[in-house]
């Protein structure tokens, strides 16, 4: 069970012998120095542009998740038998982002920090990979996705002077408290690197851009429709199925190209061999429709039998309505 001590918000002010039964954790990139009460409007969020720099998360702050903290404050207290947030000697944040904007929220005075200090050999995007991602235990946490992950192990490639190999990517990854399976961490690992790869070695498109660009190599007029389909995923070939539907229905022509994303140089022919066979398929499905309508104009590809029953007490379970 989870141990707080109550304080009244926003003048309250915490004791840090509230914490001298909690062990504190060894860090591999930083030394704990002492608990300290500080000043909450001294600690350092934001950047010299004024941005808030949660940058071990995708999306930034979650503010959902700070509300939540936000009243477990005001109404269990402080938590001390987790880490308070943590921050460096000059009042740098490094961990408890959502924590400093429920503290700021509730307008509170006064809070107990966690001050630490450099280990040689490590700067403080380390310290942020391995706290901002591996200390998210204070209640109600939201744990690191594997996409804050991701974005902080392509930052950390980007630091180092070469692109770092496949298992040392795992080995970032793995040095970092997380409760993703191998499977995950190491899929995770190659998408990142594969992206990597693919920005050095290939050109990035989107589909609009591609479009516009085929249109003008293939020379063609308003009455041809250009369609450009991802290789991504296969719901992009779908969609691009039912834009070239739509296409023919208005009268256009259709031509299509393929473009791909996050796939390097050395692997774009099969990536586009890939996409020849999964756009053959499609096409195949079509054909077997067409089929079936030149023996039967009545013939439709989706003929709705009725919807299930789904309110309660009112329709039948046993029919659909």
């Amino acid at each position: 069970m989870a141990l707080y001590e109550q304080i009244e918000t926003p003048c309250g002010i915490p004791n840090v012998e509230w914490f001298s039964n909690f062990k504190l954790p060894k860090f591999r990139t930083a030394k704990i120095i002492e608990l300290q009460v500080k000043d909450c409007d001294s600690i350092i969020y934001t950047n010299e542009l004024g941005q808030e720099v949660n940058i071990a998360r995708a999306v930034g702050t979650d503010y959902q998740n700070r509300d939540k903290i936000k009243n477990s404050i005001e109404v269990r207290g402080i938590q001390v038998d987790v880490l308070p947030p943590v921050i460096l000697e000059d009042g740098t944040s490094i961990d408890g982002f959502t924590r400093g904007q429920a503290l700021k929220s509730l307008g509170q005075n006064k809070w107990v920090y966690t001050v630490v200090k450099l280990k040689d050999g490590f700067d403080v995007e380390d310290l942020k990979d391995e706290l901002g991602l591996g200390c998210n235990d204070h209640p109600p946490a939201k744990p690191a996705t594997d996409k804050d992950f991701e974005v902080r192990l392509y930052s950390w490639i980007q630091r180092q002077n070469r692109i770092p190999s496949f298992n040392e990517c795992v080995k970032w990854w793995n040095n970092i408290p997380h409760s993703f399976t191998q499977q995950v961490v190491e899929n995770r690992c190659n998408k990142v690197l594969n992206a990597i790869k693919a920005s050095n070695s290939m050109e990035s498109l989107s589909k609009k851009e591609a479009e516009k660009r085929a249109k003008k190599i293939l020379n063609v007029d308003n009455k041809t429709e250009v369609i450009a389909i991802n290789n991504k995923r296969s719901t992009y070939i779908e969609r691009s199925f039912i834009q070239a539907l739509e296409a023919v229905s208005k009268g256009l022509d259709v031509k299509a190209v393929g473009f791909l994303d996050g796939v390097a140089a050395d692997e774009a022919d099969k990536a586009r061999e890939e996409l020849h066979k999964s756009v053959a398929k499609m096409n195949k499905l079509f054909r077997c429709y067409a089929q079936k309508y030149n023996e039967d104009p009545t013939f439709e590809l989706i003929s709705m039998e009725g919807f299930m029953p789904q309110m309660l007490e009112v329709e039948s379970p046993d029919a659909l309505v």
